[in-house]
């Protein structure tokens, strides 16, 4: 019982890792703007590689839970659906939801090891699905 507990605790604690890493691919990305459009229109619009900006920075921000994962940081963050809305009030198809300003959204699984779930007849890897979004202001 105790075992399964701290699997548990340890699943949440890289289930909020995961979530973390996302949230921080999305703002590197929507941070990296389109200098070209902001000096034609004054308008904050991401930059043309802002989706592989966002991978690379959602694959190095998971390489410090490596240990847990399943599946190589890399992997993870390459079928990772990710999205740039690239204009104000484009929807975003897989959460519904509208962005005032242009965006970029992480949208992944994340399989996690629990080994000691197996004890439990429970998946020795657990799936953490996580989504993130950043708008540029």
């Amino acid at each position: 019982m105790l075992a399964g507990s701290i699997e548990l605790a340890s699943l949440r604690l890289v289930a909020a890792k995961a979530r973390a890493a996302a949230d921080l691919a999305t703002i590197v990305a929507i941070g990296d703007q389109d200098d070209a459009a902001f000096q034609a229109t004054g308008a904050y619009r991401p930059s043309p590689d802002a989706e592989a900006v966002a991978r690379a920075y959602f694959a190095r921000n998971l390489d410090a839970l490596a240990a847990a994962l399943d599946r190589s940081p890399d992997d993870i963050a390459a079928g990772a659906d990710v999205a740039v809305f690239r204009e104000a009030g484009m929807v975003d198809p897989r959460s519904g939801r509208r962005y005032d300003h242009p965006a970029v959204r992480v949208a992944a699984t994340v399989p996690v090891r629990t080994p000691a779930f197996a004890a439990f007849v429970l998946p020795r890897v657990t799936s953490v699905d996580v989504l993130a979004a950043s708008v540029a202001r």
